[in-house]
């Protein structure tokens, strides 16, 4: 049997969902498909070619070397490195994204760069996330909710609150979330104190528990839809 050709790499990029592109070793832009182009205001793929993150428009430039160090952290280990991604694109829309960056490889196995996937984070992505952070912290996925436990009562957080519940759940220690969001580890602290309460844990890692099996926290809040940001979340 004849077996046919394989597409090109763009032809690929452009039937998968989300946002696709490759960076060479020197993190420049190989490919990106329409979806990328649109989303960093590029007139077209093509126009990102040869070009480097440096290149975008503000404010995303700002974030170009943490970008390019992400890159550069990703082909040196080997490993796959996921990033919260949270900015003001240039159609003046606030966005997060999950970013996944692997290693490239030729076809020798040389480090060739890397490739890259964007995706919405929504109410539908959320859900999908939910399942890799689960295993990243190493929980099994909830049950789906049953009719009963979509009714059961939810503690009321506060902004500050969701938020610290949000980033202890992608497993960010009381440092980095203090320096996230720009306060002392004493108010982080505090406000675990306060969830601890709230959701009826007696430690951080029931916390965890306490929030999957309640449903809360996964969604990113929406006070750190302002907040520009190019956050680690797994590697």
């Amino acid at each position: 049997m004849k077996i046919s050709p394989l597409p090109p790499l763009n032809a690929i990029f452009e039937q998968m969902p989300g946002c696709w592109g490759c960076k060479n070793t020197d993190s420049t832009f190989v490919h990106v498909n329409k979806e990328f182009s649109e989303l960093v205001g590029a007139i077209s793929p093509d126009a990102l070619v040869g070009k480097t993150d440096f290149d975008m428009s503000q404010p995303l430039s700002a974030y170009a070397k943490i970008f390019q160090q992400q890159d550069i952290q990703v082909m040196k280990s080997g490993r796959c490195m996921r990033v919260l991604n949270v900015h003001p694109y240039p159609d003046g829309q606030w966005r997060a994204h999950i970013f996944t960056k692997v290693p490239w490889y030729s076809d020798n196995g040389q480090i060739k760069g890397i490739l890259f996937h964007g995706q919405a984070v929504n109410n539908s992505a959320m859900l999908e996330v939910g399942q890799w952070i689960c295993k990243a912290i190493g929980h099994e996925p909830p049950c789906p909710p049953t009719k009963e436990s979509e009714h059961c009562h939810q503690p009321p957080l506060t902004p500050r609150e969701s938020e610290v519940l949000f980033l202890h759940l992608y497993g960010k220690k009381p440092q980095s979330i203090a320096k996230i969001l720009g306060v002392s580890v004493k108010t982080v602290e505090n406000h675990f104190a306060n969830l601890r309460i709230k959701l009826g844990a007696s430690s951080k890692t029931e916390l965890v528990d306490k929030a999957l099996e309640l449903g809360i926290g996964s969604c990113i809040p929406d006070t750190l839809l302002r907040q520009q940001m190019a956050l680690v979340i797994s590697e």
